[in-house]
C-alpha cells in the first residue's frame, strides 16, 4: 500500500453568524424627543445556504428517529427471528441520534441539553415529526430521501460542512442497502450519477457558503488518485485468482476504480495539482496472507477509498464535488455487503451524547 498522505483533523461545522450591528436612532424634531444611543431594531439576516439544508436534514432526521422506532414498537419480538435484520435496526437506531446532534450547532445542542436536564413547563414544546414511516419498505424509502437531500446539499454547502454531510449520505446508504438487502424489499432507489449532481438552491446574497484551503484541496486530490490507481491493480489481481462471478465483479471494481483515477488525474491537471501516474505493479499488503486476500482486501480498499473521498468533498470547490460524493455512496454501497459496522459518520468522530436526566 502505498505511503498515506497526512490527514488533518475536521472539525464539526458551525454555521456562520452573521453580526449584530448597533446603532444610534435620532427622532426628528417635532417627532418626540431625541434618543442617542438606543440601538435599532435588529432584524435577523435571512438563513444561509448551510442553515437551509441544515435545518430541512434535521427534519428528515427527526422523522428517521421517529420511524425507526415506530418499526421496531410494531416488530415487537419478531426482529429477534431474523437477527441480520435486528441487528440492521438496531445500528440504524443507535446511528440517527449522533447524526443529528453532529449537525447541531453548540448553542443548539446546549439549549437541548438543557430542556432535557431542566424541562421547563411554560415552555414550547418541539411539534412532533409527521409522516412517521409505520414499516419497514416506508423506512427504507425515507432513509434514501433522507441520502439524496445530503447528496444534493454536498455540492452546495460550506466546505466544513459538506464532509460530515457527505459522511451522513453514505452511512445512510450502507445501512439503507442492508435493511432493503436483509428484508427483500426493493425499496431504496439507485445512488445517483455525478453528472446529475448539480446545485438546486439559490444560494442567498447574504450568506455564501464557502471552500477550504488549496493546499488541502491538492492533498486529497492526490491521494484519492494514488488510492484509486492502487485498488484498481488490486481488483485485478483478485480477479485472476477467482472464477465466475467473482471474476467478473473484481474485473468491473477495477474498471471503475481506474476510470475515477483517470478523471481525477483530468481534474488535477486542469486545476494545476499534481498527476499521479498509474503504475505497473503496486505491492499488495504484506501483512495479509494470500489465502486470506480474497476475504480482507476488498473491505480494506472500500472503507480507505470511503474516507479518501469524503475528505476530497470536504476539501474541494463547488464544482468538483459530484465525483467524490457519488464514489463516497458506491463505497458503502459496496461495503454494505462485507461489514456490520460503520461509524456513523464514516472517517469523522461523532461526540457522544449527553446522559439522559
Amino acid at each position: 500500500m502505498l505511503a498515506p498522505l497526512p490527514r488533518r483533523p475536521s472539525a464539526r461545522p458551525v454555521p456562520r453568524r452573521a453580526l449584530l450591528l448597533g446603532g444610534a436612532a435620532l427622532l426628528l424634531a417635532g417627532c418626540g424627543p431625541v434618543l442617542v444611543g438606543s440601538p435599532e431594531e435588529y432584524t435577523p439576516p435571512p438563513p444561509g445556504i448551510d442553515d437551509l439544508y441544515r435545518q430541512d436534514l434535521l427534519t428528515r432526521l427527526d422523522r428517521a428517529v421517529a420511524g425507526t422506532a415506530a418499526v421496531l414498537a410494531a416488530a415487537g419480538g419478531a426482529p429477534a427471528a431474523d437477527p441480520e435484520l435486528s441487528a440492521a435496526l438496531g445500528v440504524l437506531e443507535s446511528a440517527l441520534p449522533q447524526q443529528r446532534l453532529a449537525l447541531l450547532t453548540g448553542a443548539e445542542a446546549e439549549k437541548e441539553q438543557e430542556a432535557q436536564s431542566d424541562p421547563d413547563p411554560e415552555a414550547t414544546t418541539t411539534p412532533a415529526p409527521t409522516d412517521v414511516p409505520q414499516d419497514l419498505p416506508a423506512l427504507v424509502t425515507l432513509l434514501g430521501a433522507l441520502r439524496d437531500l445530503a447528496v444534493q446539499a454536498s455540492v452546495q454547502i460550506s466546505g466544513s460542512l459538506a464532509r460530515p454531510v457527505a459522511a451522513l449520505a453514505a452511512h445512510t446508504e450502507w445501512i439503507a442497502t442492508r435493511l432493503d438487502d436483509a428484508a427483500g424489499t426493493s425499496s431504496l432507489t439507485a445512488v445517483p450519477v455525478a453528472a446529475d449532481l448539480v446545485a438546486t438552491r439559490e444560494v442567498p446574497a447574504s450568506d455564501p457558503p464557502s471552500i477550504g484551503a488549496e493546499s488541502d484541496y491538492r492533498s486529497s486530490l492526490q491521494r484519492a488518485q494514488q488510492e484509486e490507481w492502487y485498488a484498481g491493480y488490486a481488483h485485478e489481481v483478485l480477479a485472476a485468482r477467482a472464477e465466475g462471478t467473482a471474476r467478473e465483479q473484481h474485473q468491473a471494481l477495477s474498471q471503475r476504480h481506474r476510470d475515477r483515477a483517470a478523471a481525477l488525474a483530468a481534474i488535477a491537471e486542469e486545476d494545476g495539482a499534481p498527476v499521479v501516474a498509474r503504475q505497473a505493479v503496486y505491492a499488495l499488503p504484506a501483512e495479509i496472507p494470500d489465502e486470506q486476500l480474497e476475504g480482507v482486501l476488498p473491505g480494506m480498499l472500500a472503507r480507505g477509498l470511503l474516507g479518501d473521498h469524503l475528505a476530497l468533498v470536504g476539501a474541494a470547490p463547488f464544482a468538483r464535488r459530484a465525483l467524490s460524493v457519488v464514489a463516497a455512496l458506491e463505497e458503502a454501497q459496496s461495503l454494505a455487503a462485507i461489514v456490520s459496522t460503520l461509524a456513523p459518520l464514516p472517517s469523522l468522530e461523532t461526540e457522544d451524547l449527553p446522559p439522559a436526566d
